[in-house]
């Protein structure tokens, strides 16, 4: 595992994003994307060139600012996790997705190990207690 400098949280993500061949996982309970146009191009962008992009948000209180997604969204209930990850990468996060100055701490997931724990946790405890919005 890797923690990236604070600087570089969203830059990882959106190059996450682009490198996807399959899919992408997004999982952020509470979400404001306004002024973030190259994060919602890239995942727009996965989404138009056939790769499925997935965005898990809070039940009841994490769609507002998800305007200009073209996207699957699901909703969770007491979603707290913030992960990010494709086919062959893992980022694992403090942050919301919310453009703010706030001090966030984001880790690359380095090895397969960490990688299919993080899969794991997330098909367990998110994907199986999603609904669609």
């Amino acid at each position: 595992m890797r923690v990236l400098n604070p600087e570089d949280n969203i830059s990882s993500i959106i190059a996450m994003v682009k490198n996807a061949k399959k899919f992408v996982v997004i999982v952020s309970p509470y979400s404001y994307l306004k002024g973030w146009d190259k994060l919602k191009n890239a995942i727009n962008e996965a989404s138009m060139n056939g790769i499925e992009v997935s965005y898990y948000v809070r039940e009841k209180e994490g769609l507002e600012g998800l305007d200009g997604l073209n996207v699957h969204v699901y909703e969770v209930p007491l979603l707290h996790a913030k992960m990010f990850f494709s086919e062959s990468e893992a980022i694992i996060s403090s942050f919301h997705l919310m453009n703010n100055q706030d001090i966030n701490w984001a880790c690359v997931l380095d090895f397969p190990e960490e990688y299919n724990k993080l899969v794991n946790f997330f098909e367990r405890y998110i994907k199986l207690n999603r609904h669609n919005s």
